[in-house]
């Protein structure tokens, strides 16, 4: 990915652009909290293991912070290829000290993962390969992040999904349409950028579906498959490498 991202909805090399994005993003890690936290609660280890952790696109630093969380003793690598989201994770994460390192690679590069050492015993993913765009090469990533996994290790990846069928598309709009009715908290103004988000995501996803994506980890060599939670446009999926 020669540019910040190839339909230009973002600029992921800007400074600037970026602390933008943070700042808007993080007013939903409250939100989106619980939901990483499910990710991090997915990996099949006990809190205390040693485990090596991988995370792709980590950008900020959010995921991260939630493995870290949850299994003290373990070491992450922050994988990402914008270095202003690197600032902002080293500081973040600064309280993990040693426990973390940073390999900068772009994904769209199907050599990326010749930048790692070693394997890991899970990787995980959150908000972030989606940014890719083309299905080929998501299709790619799959079978090159099963490469890096360890026997008996997983993949976790919670990422945007496009719905393929017009009428749960419309029925998906509908929610985010009234989100903030069914919080309690209505507003026109932000339901109608609920709406532009979401007519936004099925423009950027038309081509990928959660089926594919399913079909997409089994044939790079994962197994036990599965769709461990989905809500609206979002789910978590993954699967493991045999032992």
């Amino acid at each position: 990915m020669t540019t910040s991202d190839p339909h230009g909805h973002h600029d992921w090399h800007s400074q600037q652009y970026v602390e933008a994005w943070i700042a808007s993003a993080t007013a939903r890690d409250p939100e989106r909290r619980t939901i990483l936290r499910r990710v991090a609660s997915l990996i099949p280890r006990e809190p205390d293991a040693a485990i090596r952790v991988l995370d792709i696109g980590a950008g900020y630093g959010a995921l991260s912070a939630q493995v870290l969380e949850r299994f003290p003793q373990a070491q992450l690598v922050c994988q990402d290829f914008s270095e202003p989201m690197f600032t902002q994770a080293r500081e973040r994460l600064s309280w993990a000290s040693e426990r973390v390192s940073f390999v900068p690679c772009d994904l769209s590069d199907p050599t990326w993962n010749q930048a790692l050492t070693g394997s890991f015993d899970a990787v995980v993913s959150g908000i972030a390969i989606h940014n890719v765009r083309y299905p080929e090469r998501i299709r790619g990533i799959y079978a090159e992040i099963f490469d890096v996994v360890a026997p008996g290790g997983c993949f976790l990846n919670y990422d945007l999904i496009f719905v393929s069928a017009p009428t749960a598309a419309q029925a998906y709009d509908q929610t985010a349409q009234l989100a903030d009715w069914i919080r309690g908290e209505s507003s026109d103004a932000t339901r109608s950028a609920a709406v532009a988000t979401a007519a936004q995501t099925s423009h950027q996803h038309a081509a990928i579906t959660l089926e594919e994506q399913l079909r997409w980890l089994r044939e790079g060599g994962f197994r036990d498959v599965e769709c461990f939670w989905k809500e609206g446009r979002s789910a978590i999926i993954g699967g493991f490498r045999p032992s």
